[in-house]
């Protein structure tokens, strides 16, 4: 056990648009930080199982850390984008959201992508949205929303105690 717990080794489970958009960009810096750390990424979105996939940390979207225990990632809410220049009023969907919509999509990432691209209007969580607002590749339409849900950092109570995924928790809301 505290092989594990010493271990530059770290599994991470998280939502596909979460990773390409928020995780990717801080594991590149925390990996520089330190040259020996690895990184195995898991796509998940809901439940994961720790025990089957050996993770040390997961990301996922809710109201809270669930069963576990939990950290949540600081967030202005939702956001409505759309391309810079563009004043359209069509709209992108994702994830099963209702209603009439030009394009619909899988996920918020990939939401992003087709607002940057001209395809509508897109609301997605603030958190994912951020850098592609700070490039200047998506324009914000309106103020940041509240949301009931957000991003949270979670891991059973034994992984969520190592060491290094403390470390790790610490890096990535720092």
């Amino acid at each position: 056990m505290q092989a594990g717990q010493s271990s530059k080794s770290l599994t991470i489970a998280a939502p596909r648009d979460l990773t390409e958009k928020w995780l990717m960009p801080r594991l590149a810096q925390i990996a520089e930080a330190d040259p020996e750390l690895r990184f195995v990424l898991i796509t998940a979105d809901e439940n994961v199982d720790f025990t089957e996939a050996n993770l040390d940390l997961a990301i996922r979207w809710g109201d809270g850390p669930g069963e576990h225990e939990g950290e949540a990632l600081e967030s202005e809410g939702m956001v409505t984008i759309a391309k810079p220049g563009t004043d359209t009023e069509a709209s992108i969907a994702w994830s099963g959201e209702d209603g009439v919509a030009l394009v619909r999509v899988t996920d918020a990432g990939l939401a992003i992508d087709a607002a940057a691209a001209g395809l509508g209007r897109a609301t997605v969580p603030e958190l994912l949205a951020r850098r592609d607002l700070a490039q200047a590749r998506v324009r914000l339409i309106g103020e940041s929303q509240p949301s009931k849900g957000g991003y949270w950092l979670v891991a059973p109570l034994p992984q969520w105690r190592q060491k290094k995924v403390r470390a790790l928790v610490d890096a990535l809301t720092a």
